[in-house]
């Protein structure tokens, strides 16, 4: 299958969970109260760092062992039993001390809720091997399926008791049923595929200690990262209560499918870079990191530009009214996109220096808790997003000069600084031709709409007139829009 290919089709399918997330969010911000909402949202921020916490980077070990390891089924079966022996004892962890986290998040309905808790983490660390699994077997085709199955499925799971006016604890045990059925699903094709799984003679010793050694930095560090995401959700949570929670994060949202092909891509590319990297080829490495970085920002910028000056609009649009306090939180937190256009550790992971993961997380947390924490003071809870937004932007810049002693390139060469230049200056050209439009006092959804048509069209304009990206990357690009479409670029 050819990457492009893979790329359209992992980001589909992944893009389908953020995409129902984000759908859910507008039907409970309407079904329930905010205190309710907010507990919600602390269900599964507890899981989710419950997740990256337990993984300790097995999965991703997969994506660089499996290809080159001899003892393919014997890696697969040590890698699934680690799996399972983790998620036994975080699970068991979590539900003991569910009483200390419902006071630490200043929630104590919560701990009600903590067999579910417990249980959603049982059953979610074991799956999140299926992804790295398929992708190096080559059974992108599968993955995609069941993927895009049951993320599709986990919209109706949460969407359905909604409408039925179920309870919040009622909408949980229907979600511990989803993901039951989800982990059995998932292991079924698994364990086919396991089946189908040979060894290669000519491949190297797999060791489990050396795969542990290469895991352990990943997993420390993905944890970290994945704390450093809501660390600011955190100590909101322990400054306001839950109802407050609630207007924080509908501004603090993750804008769905662009982050999402900002990782598969990296993933994807990953032994592309790994192969070219082997054979010294640095520039070849770089070339294609350049591409893809040009490719996202190519989304990105507009729609950072765009979210921004009609943030007004969109925030009540999707949300009610009841939500107008997320915009100012929504603008400063879409500024991080800036520099979200790439995924910035898949040259660090390519070399093998998973090391520096650790220590870059380490270092992003500890900055972002004590930043958050002193900007909340002095700024009440807008404090938090510019908190996050100062962050990224610092961690990503010593990344960047990271990259530039790795494949020995300069700050200047190590991005492709002209094109994202021209791409920015597309975006705000076409953000200048809004503002009248946006300031005549449209409805919510007219605003949305006119000033949409009339933004892509000035974007496109521009974008033709000072061609940010080459032959080869616009040919991508054009890959990924219809047919009817394609003139434009």
């Amino acid at each position: 299958m050819r990457l492009r290919t893979q790329v359209i089709l992992t980001s589909i399918s992944k893009s389908l969970k953020h995409v129902s997330v984000f759908i859910i969010a507008i039907f409970l911000t309407r079904y329930f109260t905010k205190d309710e909402y907010g507990t919600y949202i602390q269900v599964m921020m507890i899981m989710d760092v419950a997740l990256y916490l337990a993984l300790f980077g097995i999965p991703s070990s997969v994506y660089y062992f499996l290809p080159r390891a001899a003892e393919k089924k014997r890696l697969m079966k040590n890698t699934m039993l680690l799996l399972f022996s983790v998620a036994v004892l975080v699970s068991a962890i979590i539900y003991q001390f569910i009483e200390q986290l419902a006071t630490g998040l200043n929630n104590l309905e919560l701990v009600p809720l903590g067999w579910l808790i417990a249980s959603f983490i049982l059953l979610q660390i074991p799956i999140k091997l299926y992804e790295p699994f398929m992708i190096c077997t080559q059974n992108v085709a599968r993955f995609v399926a069941v993927n895009a199955t049951f993320n599709l499925a986990f919209l109706f799971a949460v969407v359905t008791p909604l409408l039925l006016g179920w309870s919040l604890a009622e909408l949980l045990l229907v979600l511990f049923y989803f993901f039951l059925a989800q982990f059995l699903a998932i292991y079924i094709v698994t364990g086919y595929t396991y089946f189908q799984l040979k060894d290669d003679v000519t491949g190297e010793e797999y060791r489990v200690a050396e795969q542990i050694s290469y895991s352990a930095p990943i997993g420390f560090s993905g944890a970290i990262a994945q704390l450093g995401k809501i660390v600011d959700k955190v100590i909101v949570s322990g400054y306001f209560n839950p109802a407050t929670l609630a207007v924080y994060a509908r501004g603090a949202m993750e804008i769905p499918m662009l982050n999402v092909i900002a990782n598969s891509l990296g993933n994807i590319l990953m032994p592309k870079f790994v192969e070219e990297f082997r054979a010294g080829n640095n520039a070849a490495v770089l070339k294609l990191w350049h591409s893809s970085i040009k490719m996202m920002a190519m989304f990105i910028y507009p729609t950072l530009v765009f979210l921004i000056l009609n943030g007004s609009n969109i925030i009540p649009f999707l949300f009610t009214e009841e939500y107008l306090a997320s915009v100012i939180i929504f603008q400063i937190y879409t500024l991080g996109l800036v520099t979200r256009i790439t995924s910035y550790d898949s040259i660090v992971r390519t070399v093998g220096k998973t090391k520096i993961l650790l220590k870059m997380s380490v270092f992003a947390v500890v900055l972002n808790v004590v930043l958050t924490i002193v900007l909340i003071n002095a700024m009440g809870i807008v404090g938090a997003p510019l908190a996050t937004v100062i962050v990224g932007t610092i961690l990503r810049f010593i990344y960047l000069v990271i990259i530039t002693k790795l494949l020995e390139v300069s700050l200047f060469n190590v991005f492709p600084w002209m094109s994202l230049l021209k791409l920015i200056v597309s975006a705000l050209l076409a953000g200048a031709c809004i503002l009248p439009i946006l300031s005549i006092g449209l409805s919510y959804l007219m605003a949305i709409l006119v000033s949409g048509a009339v933004f892509s069209i000035v974007y496109l304009i521009v974008f033709r007139i000072l061609k940010p990206l080459d032959k080869s990357e616009l040919k991508s690009v054009k890959g990924l829009i219809p047919k009817p479409l394609r003139w434009v670029l």
